[in-house]
């Protein structure tokens, strides 16, 4: 039990120490030797922490820009939580929206649209339809469709997280948060009306995004500095 109880969190104390000196590798380590106390010791919490712990090394594969690793260990990341959490567990939307990105960098759009809608589908079913976190699945799925080439499939999908997004606006501790999630819902549909050439609807939801921006960020930030060049690139359009 001594065991258990006190090396545990010192590996994970270790771990974090050499991510914030993005020292990957030793990370990687403290991480694996996290898993192999929790496979030896299978009882209590270890029996849950085990699929944590592999979506973890799987972030610092991602952090490293190792790619190709980080691909199945998420997978696994994802055997394992279903294992211990069940099949449609909240848990394991956060290691599938981890695949979903990968194959999305990958360029596998129809991969990647599969594995968003599948974890929107267990995030809508366990906290309805209305939560930020099915908000950040739809803002993936709008991503796919645009690099898809359907741009009006992604303003729609875009706008549906900005509608949960404002709903919520004033429901967590993390308000700054919350506002940049919804102004950069704002910036991406502005984008979208760029390329399909709505210039005047597209200046509109920029200044709004901006107006966000500039009030959590400053008027330094290069969100900011990337929203006013396209804002002046609508207006360049402007009717």
């Amino acid at each position: 039990q001594r065991y258990s109880e006190q090396v545990l969190p010192l590996s994970i104390g270790t771990a974090i120490e050499h991510l914030k000196q993005n020292d990957f590798k030793k990370a990687i380590k403290a991480f694996e030797e996290m898993r192999r106390m929790q496979r030896e010791h299978k009882n209590g919490d270890n029996i849950y922490l085990e699929g944590i712990t592999i979506h973890n090394i799987g972030v610092v594969y991602l952090l490293a820009g190792n790619f190709d690793k980080a691909y199945p260990v998420f997978n696994e990341a994802i055997r394992c939580k279903r294992a211990a959490f069940g099949h449609d567990h909240p848990e394991v939307t956060i290691s599938l929206v981890e695949v979903g990105i990968l194959l999305f960098a990958k360029e596998k759009f129809q991969e990647a649209l599969q594995v968003f809608n599948e974890a929107l589908k267990i995030r809508i079913r366990v906290y309805g339809s209305s939560n930020p976190k099915v908000a950040m699945v739809l803002n993936n799925i709008a991503c796919v469709h645009f690099e898809m080439g359907n741009p009006l499939a992604a303003l729609g999908t875009f706008k549906e997280a900005r509608d949960i997004q404002q709903l919520a606006l004033g429901s967590s501790q993390k308000a700054d948060l919350d506002l940049l999630h919804v102004a950069t819902t704002f910036g991406n549909i502005g984008y979208i009306k760029l390329q399909v050439k709505s210039y005047d609807d597209a200046r509109t939801v920029l200044e709004d995004a901006l107006l966000v921006q500039q009030s959590v960020l400053g008027d330094d930030h290069m969100a900011v500095k990337d929203t006013l060049s396209n804002i002046d690139f609508a207006n360049a359009f402007h009717s």
